[in-house]
């Protein structure tokens, strides 16, 4: 049994041949982190994952390569990547004895090889190297906290180094940061800025890899201060437009000086009505229109909507109007223009409501309650009841609605004629009417089951006209035509108009041993046939 033990520790232990294999397969991995390779040195370490001296082994034969500045083609930092992969591999993977012996000597060679990275400049390669950093406190393999910030130390540095040197970029430009290390712009500066940042992250850059301002001021500060820029430009041209339009209405205010004053009506008036537009909106809004049109005092207005409860669309006609006067009285027409020039003024008044501020990206989003009633209640409140057209005035719908009468007078003087058909109609042959009679019927019923659609006036007819609809039986047996079919609402079912059921003999007996079967015909086609009892299969044979 002691004999036994003793070879599985030998076992345990690597020997210089599978040493030499192992340095072999590192020399093979290359520049290029192969996962197929990867995985095959990570198996080949966790045969010895339990036995410190050689997992100690081969460490050393990674870390000798990972660490080496002169040997040719060891030495290149194209090599080293690869290398750091396979440690981390060891350490999520393989796990075992490996933790501590990494662990413990990591600090010395990461700061050594992120030094390769940064005189090389592959700033690339020394992200990727942080990366692998950051990965063993977010997966868990170091829980020590002190230990992993000591082996990072070389990141730590260059990003205190990286946030210093953007401090005073941005500070140089002008923007300083808050204690809470937010930037100290100004509400309309930040909003700016950050629709261009916004703007330039919008093509390529995932949702997850967009940076704030604050973060932008420590990764690209010469960025920053040109988005700044670019925003204090926009800033100010807005600030001048906005500028050279109060000044061009202060200049239209001031030659208008001489303009009779519009009347006023106090505000509170206007707020005591408790107005629904969805009633009697029609009839107020004309009222309001002539009024106002015919200059009233806004006392008989007032007098009209002090009993009202229904009005808030006539509020915002009134209003409309209003401001189609003051615009006369400002071109110095008066209360009695009322030519084109006076309807054209209106027409522009009313459709500037649309201000062109507000043709933007945001402003066209919003909802304008004004142009939608401008559409309906406000700007066209006649409603043709015969067909759904809106009118601005009543005198549009009038001559509307006489337009609609006297399209409808006309229809009804059209001369119509009656056809003749070619032959007397089979019930008329049968029964023997008059063709007098009866032509003009036929005429105006054109639809396939027409000629039995009329009930028999023979006074020994049998049973009733009408028979419950079956989908398998739905046209008569006689002469092939589909039953016409209504709903009965007495009875609360589909029915087959003009239907009778009756009984046909069949020539021999049949599977099931019956000697006739029922069948449904049209009560003329059958009356047709002189009201036989009993139909015989020679009659349907003939009829079909």
């Amino acid at each position: 049994g002691e004999y036994d033990v003793t070879m599985e520790e030998e076992e345990e232990e690597i020997d210089e041949e599978q040493v030499e294999d192992y340095c072999a397969m590192l020399d093979r991995l290359g520049n290029f982190p192969e996962k197929v390779a990867i995985n095959s040195l990570s198996m080949a370490a966790e045969d010895f994952a339990s036995s410190p001296t050689s997992a100690s082994t081969i460490y050393d034969c990674i870390r000798s390569r990972l660490v080496d500045r002169t040997s040719a083609g060891i030495s290149s930092p194209d090599r080293k990547l690869p290398l750091v992969y396979v440690l981390d591999s060891l350490l999520k993977n393989v796990k075992g004895v490996y933790i501590n012996i990494i662990q413990d000597d990591a600090a010395n060679w990461m700061t050594t090889v992120y030094d390769i990275f940064d005189k090389a400049n592959e700033e690339d390669k020394k992200a990727r190297l942080k990366k692998v950093w950051n990965t063993w406190r977010e997966f868990g393999v170091m829980k020590d906290e002190k230990k992993w910030r000591q082996i990072g130390q070389c990141f730590l540095k260059a990003d205190e180094k990286e946030k210093a040197v953007a401090d005073a970029k941005t500070a140089a430009s002008g923007i300083v940061r808050n204690t809470g290390g937010t930037l100290q712009l100004t509400p309309s500066l930040r909003k700016q800025m950050q629709l261009l940042l916004d703007e330039v992250q919008s093509d390529g850059v995932d949702e997850l890899d967009k940076v704030s301002l604050e973060r932008l001021a420590d990764i690209n500060p010469d960025l920053l201060q040109q988005i700044k820029e670019v925003a204090e430009a926009a800033i100010k041209e807005q600030n001048q437009q906005q500028n050279s339009i109060q000044q061009q209405q202060s200049t239209s205010l001031s030659s208008s000086n001489n303009v009779p004053a519009a009347p006023t009506t106090p505000l509170s008036d206007w707020s005591k009505l408790k107005l629904n537009h969805l009633e009697k909106s029609h009839d107020l809004i004309a009222s309001l229109q002539r009024h106002v049109r015919s200059a009233n005092e806004t006392v008989v207005v007032q007098a009209q909507l002090n009993d009202t409860t229904h009005l808030y669309a006539a509020v915002s006609a009134s209003a409309q109007l209003l401001t189609d006067m003051l615009q006369q009285w400002k071109d110095g027409k008066g209360f009695g223009s009322g030519g084109d020039n006076g309807s054209g003024t209106r027409r522009k008044r009313r459709y500037s409501i649309v201000k062109p501020a507000k043709f933007t990206n945001e402003g066209i989003k919003e909802r304008n309650d004004a142009v939608i009633a401008q559409l309906y209640e406000v700007g066209l409140p006649f409603v043709c009841s015969a067909d759904g057209r809106r009118f601005g005035t009543q005198l549009e719908l009038s001559k509307h609605l006489d337009a609609l009468f006297r399209k409808s007078q006309i229809e009804k003087t059209m001369e119509r004629t009656d056809e003749n058909g070619w032959y007397p109609e089979e019930s008329v042959w049968i029964l023997g009417r008059n063709a007098p009679d009866t032509a003009p019927s036929a005429a105006e019923d054109k639809s396939s089951d027409a000629l039995h659609n009329a009930t028999a006036d023979n006074p020994a007819d049998e049973g009733p006209t009408t028979v419950s609809a079956d989908e398998t039986r739905d046209r008569c047996i006689l002469c092939g035509i589909n039953f016409a079919m209504f709903f009965d609402q007495d009875d609360g079912e589909w029915k087959y108009r003009n239907c009778t059921e009756k009984n046909v003999e069949l020539d021999g007996p049949t599977m099931e041993e019956e000697e006739s079967e029922a069948v449904l015909v049209h009560v003329t086609c059958w009356q047709g046939l002189g009201s036989p009892e009993y139909l015989t299969a020679d009659q349907i044979r003939h009829a079909s």
